[in-house]
């Protein structure tokens, strides 16, 4: 008596890790992006804080990150712009980051805008990712 497995059982196999590839790949997806927004969520809050900060001290914005008193180093994934123009109140952007197309998986070029009173919105993009990432 032979033993090993058929060609049929090795096939099933075969065919139920491809099912289940195709679902897991993309969430990873999804995860890992999510993953990579944090960090652009994460400064966009510091710009805003400090941001108001300067407001309070100057009365006015800035729309360089060198005037502010806070260092952050260059963003891996984003590219993070201020919008010194702004004064304070509900509705008004203090700075938006602009996702880097390296190693985006098809989710293109989105934007994640700060308002002064602390909410995040998203626009552009592609595959829902803004509704992926929650905004």
């Amino acid at each position: 008596m032979r033993k090993g497995f058929t060609l049929l059982e090795l096939i099933t196999v075969v065919v139920i890790i491809g099912i289940l590839a195709m679902i897991a790949v993309p969430q990873f997806f999804k995860v890992a992006e999510r993953g990579r927004a944090a960090e652009a969520i994460n400064l966009l809050g510091s710009l805003r804080s400090a941001q108001l900060r300067y407001y309070a001290e100057h009365a006015r914005t800035t729309n360089s990150i060198n005037d502010l008193d806070i260092e952050c180093g260059t963003p891996r994934f984003f590219s993070m712009t201020l919008l010194g123009s702004a004064t304070p109140g509900v509705n008004t952007n203090v700075a938006y980051a602009r996702r880097n197309n390296v190693s985006n998986p098809g989710y293109g070029n989105y934007r994640l805008y700060i308002q002064f009173d602390g909410d995040i919105t998203c626009l552009g993009g592609s595959r829902n990712i803004c509704r992926v990432l929650g905004y």
